[in-house]
């Protein structure tokens, strides 16, 4: 039986300004998939947040490194994961809701609440980001 699975997988400098064109790619393939514009926006923004912790965390904020964006479409839903060879995370935020006046910390608490499960894996070869949408 074939794979039926759609993947697709983008490359970006650790640029911050290269953010808005990951999330106008990541919207375009969910709407494409079938879900709502809510939804849409919901995988956009969590996606961004990855990306942006990617740069600004594993990579300090420098450019010249790799961020790795990978899409993947089956029947059980969809994942994005967001790679880099940067700094690994020491250990994972909390899973409180963050304080409303804090200047950052809201990342990993909003993918949480948005995408159906998020996970961390760190292999000696890099980390990802995972996210995964369960499609109705």
């Amino acid at each position: 039986m074939a794979d039926s699975a759609k993947t697709l997988l983008v490359q970006i400098d650790s640029r911050l300004e290269m953010t808005s064109l990951v999330g106008t790619c990541i919207r375009a393939l969910c709407l494409d998939a079938g879900l709502d514009e809510m939804a849409a926006y919901q995988v956009q923004t969590c996606t961004i947040e990855a990306v942006n912790n990617a740069i600004i965390h594993a990579y300090g904020g420098q450019s010249g490194h790799s961020v790795e964006i990978r899409w993947r479409l089956d029947d059980a839903g969809l994942s994005i994961q967001v790679g880099d060879h940067g700094k690994t995370m020491a250990e994972m935020p909390p899973e409180i809701a963050p304080d409303p006046l804090a200047e950052s910390g809201r990342g990993w608490w909003i993918m949480r609440q948005w995408m159906d499960r998020v996970d961390y894996e760190t292999d000696g070869t890099g980390n990802r980001v995972i996210l995964r949408k369960l499609l109705a």
